[in-house]
Formats: C-alpha cells, sequence, structure tokens
C-alpha cells in the first residue's frame, strides 16, 4: 500500500479510483465531474438560493469556461495564448457571434475576464442586466458589455453537456484526441 496522500480529483473522485491507470472515458468522466461539481454546479446552486448580489461571484466562477473550452477543442498544449483561446471558447459556445464581431470578443476579454482575473471586477464598461434578451449583449459604439449572469450561467451548462456527450462518442475521433491531448497535459507535471 503506498504511502501517498489521497486527495479529491473531483467531486465524485480520488486519487485512489485509478490505480491501475487511466482510460480515456475515466479522463472524460473526471473532467465533466470538476467543470459540473466545481463550476456550472456551484453557480447553479447560488442561482437556486437567490443569494443576492450573485452577478460578479457567478462570472468569478465561470469565466475561465472560454479559454478552458477553446484549449480542450483544439487540443492545445502550453500555458500561453489566452486571448486566442478565450476568443475560440466564445466562440464555439456562441456560434452565433460572427466574425465580423472582434470588438466584442477584444472587449469581454479585456473588460470582463481581464478584469475578473487581474483586478478583482470586471471594467467600468460592463453591466450586469437581467432584462436583456440572452447572455451576453454589447454595444460596439459605446464598448459597452451588458451580461446576465443567471442566463450565462445556464448557457454554459447547455453548452458544456452538448461538448461532453460529443466527447463520448466514439466516432468523434479528432474531438477526443485533442481533448486527451489537453487533460494529459493540465494533468502531469509538465504543466506545473
Amino acid at each position: 500500500m503506498s504511502n501517498l496522500p489521497v486527495f479529491a480529483i473531483s467531486p465524485k473522485h480520488t486519487t485512489l479510483d485509478f490505480s491501475d491507470g487511466w482510460t480515456l472515458e475515466n479522463k472524460i468522466d473526471v473532467f465533466a465531474a470538476r467543470i459540473e461539481g466545481w463550476q456550472i454546479g456551484i453557480a447553479k446552486e447560488i442561482i437556486s438560493k437567490e443569494i443576492p448580489h450573485r452577478g460578479f461571484a457567478l462570472l468569478h466562477i465561470v469565466f475561465s469556461y472560454f479559454e478552458m473550452i477553446g484549449k480542450y477543442l483544439h487540443g492545445y498544449v502550453g500555458n500561453d495564448q489566452s486571448g486566442f483561446y478565450f476568443r475560440k471558447g466564445v466562440r464555439v459556445t456562441f456560434p452565433e457571434v460572427s466574425p465580423d464581431e472582434e470588438m466584442f470578443l477584444k472587449t469581454l476579454y479585456s473588460s470582463v475576464r481581464n478584469g475578473l482575473y487581474h483586478l478583482g471586477m470586471t471594467k467600468i464598461n460592463v453591466m450586469l442586466r437581467d432584462d436583456i434578451p440572452g447572455s451576453l449583449g454589447f454595444n460596439a459604439e459605446r464598448k459597452i458589455l451588458a451580461i446576465c449572469p443567471d442566463r450565462l450561467v445556464e448557457d454554459l451548462g447547455i453548452r458544456f453537456h452538448d461538448y461532453i456527450t460529443e466527447l463520448q462518442n466514439p466516432k468523434n475521433t479528432q474531438l477526443r484526441e485533442n481533448f486527451e491531448k489537453r487533460f494529459d497535459y493540465d494533468n502531469s507535471e509538465t504543466s506545473l
């Protein structure tokens, strides 16, 4: 018996669960449990409890989703290219974002992602609103973003579920290869 410590690698799995090695299906299960249990699920629980002033907390919890999903979809191995993969992640999550909306993507990255990660909150051109007709809105002329955090969490939950369903299909070989490449990188000492 090993003297290595036992710790959680997801809300449903510990380091003891895969002593014989990881299959691709194990990796997908762990990944899904992490994102659903430690991010999207926590955000949904906050919403269900109707915690006042939850908007910024929800953004802090889920906004890393875009860069993460961009890197997993493309099998990117490395720690750089945050802006590039953030934009890729937004485009795949919201395919309705047209190619000519680069200003929206740049503003979302700079004002929300960088604001949250570097300032602890969004920049002043970001409004949290419940009355917009979707998760995200943008006034290009004034460079103002409107975000409905509750709806954003709901949308990310739907899109993430779709991604996991696609990953579980053995016919999606390139998607699965890209996922495994990134997962292996993220869960190795190389990424430290």
